[in-house]
């Protein structure tokens, strides 16, 4: 429509009355402009990946928080639904994420973060590399974490940082190239229980022009 992504989300953030909004910014950063938000200045984006970026935040992860991408558009509803989890650390898991990628022929479905959980709903492994036929949903690039959540997102954070210095992390070839999908399993390793609350749809990811086109009636057809 006539907004531009971020407006999008932070339009239902506010109608959450979430208001303390941090935006992690990198590549052509003065082009932001959005008011009553805080800017965290990622020097290293040229070098790093998603992992590594939001920890650049990580003076703000210290409370009850939510943290999503920002190439995601999403209706109210669904973070509604997130925020009302009590689990220390929460994922939205789309389990119908198959439906997203019919005609989507320049992100195709390998691109894809997903997810498999057990009966109680606890994040069993996560990644790109996860075989479909063992892929119950997808990451929709949306948690929610609780105060002592953001203690140990940032305690094995720094656990994970120092234990593979030179190594490969799970899925990505070096720690500084990690996703949260990494970390998420890293986490799993270390008994640290992830809920996946679930939806249907009701969001999308814009990464390609495709994929902008497609989104164009999201608020009016979903």
């Amino acid at each position: 429509g006539n907004k531009t992504i971020l407006d999008s989300q932070l339009e239902v953030y506010r109608s959450l009355n979430i208001k303390n909004i941090n935006i992690i910014v990198g590549f052509k950063k003065n082009k932001f402009k959005i008011k009553e938000v805080n800017y965290i200045y990622n020097k290293n984006f040229k070098k790093n990946n998603i992992l590594e970026s939001l920890f650049c935040a990580s003076k703000k992860i210290n409370k009850k928080c939510i943290i999503s991408y920002s190439d995601i558009i999403f209706k109210k509803s669904i973070v509604s639904k997130l925020m009302k989890s009590r689990s220390d650390v929460s994922i939205l898991v789309d389990t119908n994420w198959k439906k997203i990628y019919r005609g989507r022929t320049d992100h195709p479905i390998t691109q894809a973060e997903k997810i498999s959980f057990n009966k109680n709903l606890i994040l069993k492994e996560a990644g790109k590399n996860l075989e479909e036929k063992n892929t119950k949903g997808e990451f929709i690039g949306m948690l929610k974490l609780s105060k002592k959540g953001s203690k140990l997102f940032k305690l094995y954070y720094k656990k994970a940082k120092l234990d593979f210095k030179k190594k490969s992390f799970y899925n990505a070839k070096n720690f500084k190239q990690a996703y949260l999908t990494d970390f998420f399993n890293y986490l799993i390793n270390k008994k640290i229980k992830i809920k996946c609350i679930l939806i249907k749809n009701k969001w999308m990811e814009i990464d390609t022009t495709q994929d902008y086109k497609r989104a164009q009636n999201f608020f009016t057809s979903h």
